[in-house]
């Protein structure tokens, strides 16, 4: 009986062991070791964000900041900035998949620790900002320690619990180990922004690190083969419940203290099929921040119907984050 209680713990120590060393050695999510901000592949863009934000924070002092998820990587902070005060330090502080309890604990941290929100874009994905997986343990959207009370410790354990669940990885990151493998540089490396779409979308390139790799994209089968004539409107499900409703006056309250001239963006989500918020969420929204600072492109509008506005179906591009921008600020 001990012999086969021995062969068994062998045989699950010994993988379990070679697993351990490989996810320290390779570092697959780039939360253990100091990264290279231009490495960014299968990066959790929180952690990346919240990395270079505390890398970054001494030398630039942010205070001004784009809550976003994916999507706002059709924003530019470079552009939103000539909208702004003399002084203005603008970061994108995206994650993908982000939600409101992502958003308000990235508020919060922002406040307790005396760091100004002079500006601040807030975006809602509807209905995703307001899913019911608020912090989520996926590999690449879980919460950033610092903000959710973990330890470091207990992030890089459910990250290795992720890993071992995902074999394709554990070649992929040896290789990259090996190889040194980089991806072309994807994120600006002081303001966070993020290369979502690339060249098509400007006359005139700005100077920034984040576009330096950009061409050219190669449109997916989606645009050239969707039927969207005829299509439908269709109108979100109520979304925001008693809790959501509690957490939006939280940072409502967060807001106000900071003095913060702050915007609501009800973001265009998929090009085509965009669900319109429900009206009685609006209605809650523009009551809890005002009329004023809710801009909804939710819906079916000028900006969902052209699919030249999108990299993919889902992500609308960064022309898209100028017309919001000077929309706004008109």
């Amino acid at each position: 009986m001990k012999k086969f209680i021995k062969t068994i713990f062998v045989g699950i120590a010994i993988p379990l062991v070679i697993m351990i060393v490989i996810y320290l050695w390779t570092d697959p999510f780039r939360c253990i070791h100091a990264f290279d901000i231009n490495d960014v592949d299968a990066t959790n863009r929180e952690y990346l964000s919240t990395e270079l934000f505390l890398r970054n924070y001494p030398t630039y002092h942010y205070n001004s900041f784009i809550f976003s998820s994916s999507r706002g990587g059709g924003m530019n902070t470079y552009q939103w900035k000539t909208y702004l005060s003399e002084g203005a330090q603008p970061f994108l502080f995206q994650a993908w998949g982000e939600s409101l309890t992502g958003i308000e604990l990235k508020m919060n941290y922002l406040n307790e620790h005396n760091i100004p929100i002079e500006n601040a874009l807030i975006m809602f994905d509807i209905p995703g900002t307001f899913s019911s997986n608020q912090l989520p343990k996926e590999a690449l959207s879980m919460k950033h320690y610092m903000f959710t009370g973990h330890s470091k410790y207990t992030y890089n354990a459910f990250q290795f619990f992720n890993f071992i669940q995902k074999p394709t990885l554990w070649y992929k990151s040896i290789k990259n180990r090996i190889h040194g493998v980089k991806e072309a540089c994807s994120s600006d490396t002081i303001t966070n922004d993020w290369d979502n779409t690339c060249a098509f979308n400007y006359t005139e390139l700005p100077a920034q690190d984040s576009l330096k790799h950009c061409t050219e994209m190669t449109r997916t089968t989606f645009f050239s083969t969707i039927e969207h004539s005829g299509y439908k409107v269709s109108i979100s499900k109520p979304v925001i419940s008693k809790q959501f409703e509690k957490q939006l006056r939280h940072m409502r309250a967060i807001l106000d203290e900071k003095g913060t001239d702050f915007h609501i963006i009800l973001s265009p989500g998929y090009c085509y099929t965009n669900p319109e918020i429900n009206p009685q969420d609006l209605k809650l929204l523009r009551e809890i921040f005002g009329v004023s600072r809710v801009h909804n492109y939710t819906g079916i509008n000028e900006l969902t119907e052209d699919y030249n506005n999108y990299s993919d179906p889902g992500h609308f591009g960064l022309r898209v984050g100028f017309l919001i921008i000077e929309d706004i600020y008109k």
